[in-house]
């Protein structure tokens, strides 16, 4: 009875040592944030990374065309 006692009072200790070292712990950062130097520029990357006149179309280069880019054949 005793050594049964023993294993849910150490368990209990277990988990709230547990408990708080992971309440405890510095939350993540964003890698653009935690890797960056003083040299580089490195920002906020924002939501919109492909562009501003991006439809998502596959088929739509109409702004590729218009920039006097050559469209793929």
């Amino acid at each position: 009875m005793g050594m049964i006692l023993t294993g849910i009072v150490v368990s209990i200790a277990i988990a709230f040592g547990a408990g708080y070292f992971l309440l405890s712990a510095q939350q993540q950062q964003p890698a653009w944030q935690v890797y960056s130097s003083e040299s580089t520029r490195v920002g906020d990357p924002g939501h919109n990374l492909v562009g501003q006149n991006w439809t998502g179309e596959p088929g739509d280069n109409s702004t590729a065309a218009a920039e006097g880019e050559e469209t793929p054949s």
